[in-house]
């Protein structure tokens, strides 16, 4: 007696799925480390950005592999709120605005660490007394104001809104890089079991 098409289609399905979920889990944790390792890691260019504090790249993770129906679905999470600032199109801009203030205080390389992780914000009392002058808040070299030998030092720019060009596209570093050995591994998967 012949073997029945839809039931061999079904059984085919089965034993695809745990294979191609394998394929799927395999290439997330490599797109990971590849973003991590070459877009996250500092050194800050088209395709890549400065590693300050470290944040972006701990709370980028791979997603647990699922299937959804008749798609396996995996991939990568960037777990900080501020990924979509870096992370987008190529040529793309994200404009950052204050939200309860009038202006952005942009710290500047005194009110920074060697990291460019800003000291602390522009009231916090470790700059002593400061003052406004042409959009610029400035503190003194000594933290207080009144001697002789301190002298004004510029801590941050003020701005009503800053551009930030988009640095990781994930159709053109991320997507185009996995592409090309996910299909082989694929490609073998469906060999095997044809």
């Amino acid at each position: 007696m012949a073997k029945d098409p839809v039931k061999a289609l079904d059984q085919l399905i089965q034993g695809l799925v745990p294979k191609v979920t394998k394929v799927v889990e395999k290439h997330s944790l490599l797109l990971w480390e590849h973003t991590v390792s070459r877009h996250l890691a500092g050194g800050t260019a088209a395709d890549r950005l400065a590693r300050r504090s470290g944040t972006l790249a701990r709370s980028t993770r791979p997603l647990k592999v699922r299937v959804e129906g008749s798609k396996v679905v995996g991939g990568l999470a960037f777990g900080a709120e501020y990924a979509k600032v870096h992370i987008g199109p190529s040529g793309s801009t994200f404009t950052i605005r204050p939200r309860n203030k009038q202006f952005l205080a942009i710290p500047l390389p005194a009110a920074r660490t060697a990291a460019g992780v800003p000291r602390g914000g522009p009231l916090d009392q470790i700059w002593g007394p400061t003052f406004i002058s042409k959009g610029v808040i400035y503190g003194f070299s000594g933290g207080t104001r009144g001697s002789q030998n301190d002298k004004p030092i510029p801590l941050f720019v003020l701005k009503r809104s800053v551009v930030v060009p988009r640095r990781v596209d994930p159709e053109v570093h991320l997507l185009d890089w996995v592409k090309p050995q996910f299909l082989a591994d694929l490609a073998k998967v469906a060999k095997v079991e044809g």
